[in-house]
């Protein structure tokens, strides 16, 4: 009788304008790193919507539990494996070593969002873009009247206190480089992170493959980095780029921003 009551209570909008004010849909890592990643919407497996709606109140990990309970799907996250080569080429840079061909996967493997580790993933929108098995946002909401038509939810995320929680956090930690994943949704990166002032300049991104432009953006000792996604045909998805990406962000980090690595008073 406790799951199907769960499965029926209807979410005024105040309970999920606090829900969604928290860490809530966002992978985590380490808040305090120098590097935040920035997508706009979690993947398909995050949580559902389940009673009582608790707020995330501190960002979560991917611990050694937390890797233990997803080691049979990890090897199919192709973005996180992006992010994660992207990072061990801003770290072979700013060590000035050679990047082994399968570096990354070893930093996927054991260090990617880790609590005390280099990054911190976050998400613009609460809830996954895409569902699980294609379910229509309509039919996965019906009976929640907040949340459907779809872009009710959005615009609650926008004028409430997502949007507002997301800018508080980053004014906290002021992290040195926040990704952004995706120019289509820069107006929302731009108005989650209050940038509507910020300095901006294009820098082009021009490995071996055609070339790519980014928007940069400077305020309150914070840049940000708006950037392809990481699929599609005009995203960043040969290696050749992450590569290069990593190469970039490099420009703001320095080895104490690689806490694993921070074995000898040399290193850091």
């Amino acid at each position: 009788m406790k799951k199907k009551a769960e499965l029926n209570t209807v979410f005024t909008r105040e309970q999920l304008d606090l829900y969604f004010a928290s860490y809530v849909g966002m992978d985590g890592g380490n808040p305090d790193a120098g590097v935040w990643f920035c997508d706009s919407s979690p993947h398909p497996r995050a949580e559902s919507l389940v009673a009582p709606l608790v707020p995330h109140a501190q960002a979560g990990a991917w611990d050694d539990a937390y890797r233990h309970k997803h080691r049979h799907h990890m090897e199919r996250w192709q973005s996180h494996q992006k992010i994660a080569r992207i990072m061990c080429a801003a770290r072979a840079h700013i060590l000035n070593e050679p990047m082994g061909e399968r570096d990354w996967k070893e930093y996927f493997d054991h260090h990617l969002y880790a609590p005390n580790g280099a990054e911190f993933k976050l998400s613009l929108f609460p809830l996954p873009a895409r569902l699980i098995n294609q379910t229509p946002w309509s039919k996965a909401f019906r009976g929640q009247p907040e949340l459907v038509p779809k872009q009710r939810y959005l615009d609650l995320c926008r004028g409430g206190r997502r949007f507002a929680f997301i800018a508080g956090i980053r004014r906290h930690w002021k992290p040195k480089v926040v990704v952004c994943l995706g120019e289509r949704h820069i107006d929302d990166f731009v108005q989650a992170f209050d940038l509507e002032h910020a300095r901006g300049t294009d820098h082009i991104l021009q490995p071996a493959d055609l070339p790519k432009t980014l928007r940069v953006l400077k305020h309150d000792g914070t840049t940000w980095i708006i950037c392809p996604a990481l699929a599609g045909a005009a995203g960043l998805t040969s290696d050749v780029l992450l590569d290069a990406m990593g190469q970039y962000i490099a420009g703001w980090l320095e080895p104490a921003d690689f806490p694993a690595l921070c074995s000898s008073v040399e290193i850091c």
